[in-house]
């Protein structure tokens, strides 16, 4: 990976549509065969098939994660955005490169021409489609679906941008403006939960109108123009978000989560609900890790990763990571001091992914443990926590084919193992050292805390390969217990027992909105740094 670019958006928030749109449609590969451009069709030609709004919506889906790119670029922008973020904070993969000699990302020396990039990806590459559907559905109530969907997939995209940053310049996106200030992280939620249930009731009626209707099929890549789907997937990702501000606000929080799981839809249930980026209807998804892994060489199976599967003794070992050579499984600790590379590429395990595997965003085991943390905070969830619990259990092996989880739920012995790296035994963890020490097997005796830690460690696996939520669900609740690093360069602004909380603001934003951006500073509550807390970061 050899990555090192800064893309500055302030011409995108003045411009908000016209020529700059045009320029995206064009750049952004695969974003409909051939490049469809509204801009060269006649009017009667874009309202043919819904082309004036749908071909908006392949452009947000495929940069929700950042696919939509020219090949080498595209798996690059992934890379720095969702792999050397989320993907190693969270523990599910270790990095066997040694970028700028080792102080970066990994060793907390957070490297400003990454960590501006998932900013930069959700205001090119999905806030501009959002607001062009908005403008070209203003004041047409028959188009008001296609506008809810719309909002649906610009929550989805932007709480995974202000669950990395905090404030951003949200509400007024497309004002105009050349300076646009920052809105607090509460405000940014409270707009989330509003635009979803606006959502829900709009394509609820729709569907209740128009049972068979399924009008941007030709540009949906997720469920194909299902709305009921989309209305389930609302309602799962209002759930996730309730239970993000549970310590902020629980009585929100309380709120929404039942509504989300009581609503007349739903929330996702079996894997067939799964939200799944997939290539169709001549658009060509790739995913890149398979590119990262095997064509840069720059990642592996986490150390954490190891830890748990092998401790457990769990079947989906095998499904997520391949074998070494020497037929083991073995993870790459962060934060480590790599040498040479060699040492941390061939001992360590690949992952297991290939080009055409699909982009998930969202699971019903996802769900059922969500559900689960719920029930034991004494929410109406629809069933027992050791329930819920062990169906998400399920639900998960189902999705990875691991078959029965009948032996694993209740197996009470296995913990997380100790962990030897075969390259340097300075990176070891073993007991008493960060080492987790929860077992599977549900016991309704066992205190609150052992309950939740048992939610989040089963949940932390089912959601894997995305390492955005799970590093956002490790910082809400503090589980599982990932590994620290052994060598921290933040100069001492990124504790290594807490690990880090945020990313900082893009250099481009202090270039180029430099009054905007010192409002998002005046509202973290610290400073512009990794070490300092987002808003719903309140567990005691």
């Amino acid at each position: 990976m050899t990555l090192d670019k800064n893309i500055s958006f302030n011409t995108i928030r003045w411009y908000g549509t016209g020529l700059l749109l045009v320029f995206l449609c064009a750049c952004t590969k695969n974003f409909r065969e051939y490049n469809t451009n509204p801009n060269n069709a006649t009017e009667e030609m874009m309202q043919y098939d819904n082309l004036s709004t749908g071909v908006f919506f392949s452009q947000m889906e495929q940069n929700v994660f950042p696919v939509a790119q020219p090949p080498a670029f595209g798996d690059e922008m992934y890379q720095v955005v969702q792999n050397l973020a989320g993907d190693v904070f969270s523990g599910y993969m270790g990095a066997s490169n040694n970028w700028f000699g080792g102080s970066n990302n990994t060793t907390y020396s957070l490297t400003p021409s990454w960590y501006g990039q998932a900013f930069n990806r959700a205001f090119l590459g999905v806030m501009p489609a959002w607001l062009a559907i908005k403008n070209k559905t203003a004041g047409q109530s028959s188009d008001q679906h296609i506008y809810a969907l719309a909002q649906i997939i610009k929550v989805e995209a932007m709480h995974r941008t202000t669950d990395m940053y905090g404030p951003l310049p949200y509400t007024k996106f497309g004002n105009g403006s050349l300076t646009t200030t920052y809105d607090d992280q509460q405000t940014i939620y409270n707009s989330f939960f509003a635009d979803l249930d606006s959502a829900i009731a709009t394509l609820t009626t729709f569907v209740q109108q128009n049972p068979n209707g399924k009008p941007l099929a030709a540009y949906d890549l997720i469920y194909g123009g299902d709305y009921t789907k989309w209305i389930k997937f609302a309602n799962s990702l209002k759930l996730r978000l309730a239970m993000r501000i549970v310590y902020a606000d629980p009585v929100k929080a309380k709120q929404y989560a039942e509504a989300a799981v009581n609503n007349a839809y739903g929330v996702f249930t079996t894997n067939d609900d799964n939200t799944i980026l997939k290539s169709a209807d001549g658009v060509q998804i790739h995913n890149p890790l398979q590119i990262i892994c095997f064509n840069f060489d720059d990642i592996r199976m986490g150390a954490n990763m190891e830890s748990f599967l092998t401790g457990y003794k769990d079947p989906r070992i095998g499904f997520l990571f391949n074998k070494t050579d020497a037929g083991a499984y073995h993870g790459i600790r962060n934060g480590i001091n790599i040498t040479n590379k060699s040492l941390y590429t061939t001992p360590f395990s690949t992952l297991n992914v290939l080009s055409e595997t699909p982009i998930r965003w969202m699971s019903a085991a996802e769900m059922y443990f969500l559900r689960a943390e719920g029930s034991v905070r004494g929410w109406n969830m629809g069933s027992t926590a050791q329930s819920l619990y062990q169906t998400g259990i399920q639900t998960s092996f189902d999705q990875w084919g691991a078959g029965s989880s009948a032996n694993y739920i209740t197996d009470s012995l296995s913990k997380p193992a100790t962990y030897i790296d075969p390259s340097n035994s300075g990176n070891n963890v073993t007991a008493g050292t960060n080492l987790g020490t929860v077992i599977i097997k549900w016991k309704e005796s066992d205190v609150l805390e052992t309950k939740l830690e048992k939610i989040l460690t089963q949940k932390w696996i089912a959601v894997y390969p995305d390492g955005q939520e799970a590093w956002s669900e490790f910082r809400r609740m503090r589980y599982p217990k990932v590994f620290p690093v052994v060598v921290n360069n933040s100069g001492g602004l990124i504790n290594s027992a807490t690990q880090v909380r945020r990313l900082p603001f893009p250099q481009t934003e202090y270039q180029s909105n430099a009054a905007g951006v010192a409002t998002g500073v005046s509202l973290l509550g610290g400073g512009d740094n990794g070490g300092t807390k987002l808003w719903w970061d309140k567990k005691p």
